[in-house]
């Protein structure tokens, strides 16, 4: 079951990764540039060592958790989607904004909830095993998908209806560097289990 909680997994020193990552992410939240383009690369290193490892079930954590930026710089930072609205367009373009962030989520949720389902299809030969990063994951992006529904409905109190609500408004980037530093604290921690399970499996090297 995609949902069941493995409590043993969580422990000290992948609480203490997730809070660190966190930390720096937030401390240059203003570099977005930069705060994206070290997530990136890290995962991206993950991924390579995930190959090198020969395990496909890093390889498809990592390339999910990769999924989000692409899908960002493909929509904003190409200029295909503006981020910027004026005040006669701002219900419409906000709301354009957060729901393609909503819809983002939603599709990573179910991802990563049928990810085994569908890498077992894709890659029948290999050794597909559920991680704690398989329970770890959907919850974040759930939470996520949830603070995205809910900055979409007060955009539509505030500039629909005239309330002065920017709680999430003002939130939502802060939320998304605690999700992208949680996530690089849990792929990290999967990578050392990873490698140090391989170690000492005689049959690592056929995953």
């Amino acid at each position: 079951m995609a949902f069941a909680v493995h409590f043993r997994y969580i422990n000290s020193p992948l609480l203490m990764v997730i809070v660190a990552l966190s930390l720096i992410l937030i401390i240059l939240r203003d570099a977005t540039f930069y705060v994206f383009s070290a997530y990136s690369l890290l995962l991206s290193g993950l991924f390579i060592i995930g190959v090198r490892l020969k395990d496909v079930n890093l390889c498809g954590l990592t390339g999910l958790a990769l999924f989000p930026i692409i899908y960002e710089n493909l929509l904003f930072s190409t200029g295909l989607i503006s981020l910027t609205s004026e005040t006669q367009n701002r219900l419409f373009q906000n709301s354009l904004i957060f729901g393609l962030h909503f819809i983002k989520e939603l599709i990573l949720l179910v991802l990563l909830i049928y990810r085994m389902e569908i890498t077992k299809r894709l890659f029948p030969n290999r050794n597909i095993y559920y991680t704690f990063a398989d329970t770890l994951l959907p919850w974040l992006c759930l939470l996520t998908a949830i603070f995205s529904f809910l900055a979409l409905f007060e955009n539509y109190l505030r500039n629909g209806r005239g309330y002065d609500i920017t709680l999430f408004f003002y939130a939502f980037e802060v939320t998304g560097y605690l999700f992208y530093s949680s996530v690089c604290g849990i792929l990290l921690v999967l990578t050392v289990i990873t490698y140090q399970q391989q170690r000492l499996s005689p049959q690592g090297s056929d995953r």
